[in-house]
């Protein structure tokens, strides 16, 4: 189990080379409030992971049939509520979505949309992860029960985000007098 657990790993040390995670970071340090901005995004990076990589070992078909099968009855319900949202939305659309003749520019890094970058950036890159991938693969080949499948899951993505958590330490340690060191 220790040599199982050490391979895991490596392979996260390895997948945590991320340059678009860490170009982000380095953004986001170089910003008004970095610290709240970076963690959040590192945040989202980490909930990504977990999400993706739960739905790609268990497959994304089982996950929707679980929470369907657990919704139950009531999903007629929920479907009828969305279908008149949906009517309701698509009547009102010319006065909803009227567009604007200039062009507005978005420049808004609050903690949330910085966590739904990370979350995001994580999303599209999961699928062509390969260490990922592998590391998935190691632990559905070793059959583990739930629970411990997720723990080590989890695990291995907090070793995924630790260079981006010691981007945001230097930081605090250097002050933001010294961001170009990073």
């Amino acid at each position: 189990m220790t040599s199982f657990l050490l391979s895991l790993a490596v392979i996260s040390v390895i997948g945590s080379v991320n340059p678009n995670g860490f170009v982000v970071q380095f953004y986001l340090l170089s910003t008004p409030k970095p610290v709240i901005r970076a963690l959040a995004f590192t945040l989202g990076e980490y909930v990504g992971l977990l999400i993706s990589g739960l739905l790609i070992a268990w497959g994304m078909r089982q996950v929707i049939q679980e929470i369907l099968n657990s919704v139950g009855e009531s999903i007629y319900g929920l479907q009828f509520l969305a279908g008149i949202g949906l009517l309701i939305v698509g009547c009102n659309a010319p006065k909803i979505f009227t567009p604007s003749p200039k062009t507005v520019h978005h420049n808004s890094l609050n903690p949330l949309h910085t966590f739904f970058l990370g979350f995001t950036i994580v999303a599209v890159e999961t699928p062509t992860a390969l260490p990922h991938l592998a590391a998935l693969k190691q632990m559905n080949d070793a059959h583990f029960p739930i629970s411990i499948f997720i723990l080590i899951w989890a695990l291995y993505n907090l070793i995924f985000i630790f260079p981006l958590l010691i981007m945001v330490a230097v930081y605090l340690v250097l002050n933001d007098k010294n961001i170009s060191y990073l």
